[in-house]
């Protein structure tokens, strides 16, 4: 497999993952995604020499996300303070966060008393805990995780544009949704832009140290960290930029944000932080996805009755009965769309996307690092992959994703197709249904 056609299925994956993300997010939440990063010396630029260590994923975005490796974790890393989620200590007005609605009103003459501020061992130091964080806090539906190098991120609410390929390189960044270069149009690189939100995964932390206990810095217990450090830098007009370190072992990550200075950006950055996890020590009890990668049932062979046969670049298959269809341009070549002309209110429309490759040896290779990848049985077909994924919102299925590669034998017509159906039991029947109908013989 050639530079080409590695190139293909990775353009492929990422279309793939923002056609879902566009029916997931409210306005899109992400891409990430999501964030990495760093400066060696504040304000100063350089280019940095990384690991690579990120695979595709979801997402997204989800998006189609991948999962790097995360480090090996001390073996006498100071154990965390016994304690819930929500830290003790009490923010000071100046930079409490906004309340999240408990429901009860304090009497104008209370006055609240300051509980003890709480420190944790962190590195070679010891930091008071960053107040006021909430574990898991996700702020609208379709939110989408990203992995790097094994720390699972989220990115704020609001249409957040990734800047570069947030899937290689051990970098990734985002832009602010107000952020004018936030469009799309401009193929920017991180280390050419100065990004709200940028994450770079490092191995180059033996020599990282913590902070005095008077500093201003501040740490948070994240399972399978040795070290957390949460620098905030004086304010920039109207941003409060901030540096978080976090190191597992022989492994890093520094983190830049520039959010918005006041309330509103405090919270952001609580909430951030509140959603950063190392996949090596396992999910946490508090991480609720917003996707998962079902295990497709075996198939049954051919069009059923009720439902319209159709064909593309040598590939029959089978719609649901009054579903139309519309020509597009494609990533590859011209394709198809077939939709249906009806959609449950507030669910994003089924359909079912085609598009043509190049006819010869097959472009597609197994997705090994994709948990979802699974391979079907397509008449005349030598390979055909399917990535299935079910989106949640507010906590219920919303739509079944699934991405399919299929090359046809006999170095034939290489297809990249893109289903999406109701995350209902019966869409879950069609989507099988669907697959079933699939043929590709001459």
């Amino acid at each position: 497999m050639n530079v080409h056609d590695i190139n293909a299925k990775r353009d492929a994956a990422m279309l793939a993952g923002l056609r879902a993300a566009s029916t997931t997010i409210e306005p899109p939440r992400s891409l990430d995604p999501t964030t990495m990063a760093v400066r060696a010396v504040r304000n100063v630029r350089r280019r940095r020499v990384l690991t690579a260590v990120t695979a595709g994923a979801a997402a997204l975005a989800v998006l189609g996300a991948g999962i790097g490796v995360a480090g090996s974790v001390l073996a006498d890393r100071q154990e965390p303070v016994p304690g819930t989620d929500r830290t003790t200590a009490q923010p000071t007005p100046a930079s409490a966060p906004p309340s999240r609605g408990s429901g009860q009103s304090a009497s104008p003459s209370a006055v609240p008393v300051p509980e003890p501020t709480r420190y944790l061992r962190t590195g070679d130091g010891e930091l008071p805990v960053l107040p006021g964080v909430e574990r898991g806090v996700v702020e609208g539906d379709g939110a989408t995780p990203y992995i790097l190098g094994g720390l699972w991120y989220e990115v704020p609410a609001g249409g957040w544009y990734a800047v570069g390929d947030v899937n290689a390189g051990g970098v990734a960044g985002f832009l602010a949704p107000e952020d004018p270069r936030a469009n799309g149009s401009l193929d920017m690189s991180i280390d050419d832009v100065d990004a709200a939100l940028e994450l770079r995964n490092v191995t180059d932390v033996a020599g990282w140290t913590v902070p005095a206990r008077d500093s201003g810095a501040t740490t948070l217990d994240i399972e399978g960290a040795d070290l957390v450090v949460i620098e905030r830098h004086a304010r920039e007009g109207a941003v409060a930029p901030a540096t978080i370190r976090i190191r597992s072992g022989a492994e890093g990550w520094i983190i830049e944000t520039r959010f918005p200075a006041g309330a509103e950006g405090d919270t952001m950055l609580r909430d951030f932080v509140g959603n950063l996890w190392l996949e090596e020590a396992g999910e946490p009890d508090w991480y609720a996805p917003a996707y998962e990668h079902p295990t497709l049932e075996p198939l049954e062979h051919g069009i059923p009755a009720g439902w319209q046969r159709t064909e593309h670049n040598g590939l029959t298959f089978g719609v649901p009965e009054g579903w139309t269809a519309e020509p597009t341009e494609g990533e590859f070549s011209p394709g198809v769309e077939w939709a249906a002309t009806t959609a449950r209110e507030g669910v994003p429309g089924e359909r079912v996307y085609v598009q043509g490759g190049k006819p010869g040896g097959n472009w597609w290779t197994r997705t090994m690092a994709a948990p979802e990848s699974q391979v079907i049985d397509v008449p005349g077909a030598d390979y055909a992959e399917v990535q299935p994924t079910l989106y949640n919102a507010a906590g219920e299925p919303e739509t079944y994703s699934v991405s399919i590669y299929v090359h046809q034998a006999d170095r034939g017509e290489n297809l990249f197709l893109v289903a999406d159906f109701d995350g209902s039991e019966q869409g879950w029947r069609d989507l099988h249904t669907f697959l079933g109908t699939l043929d590709f013989r001459r």
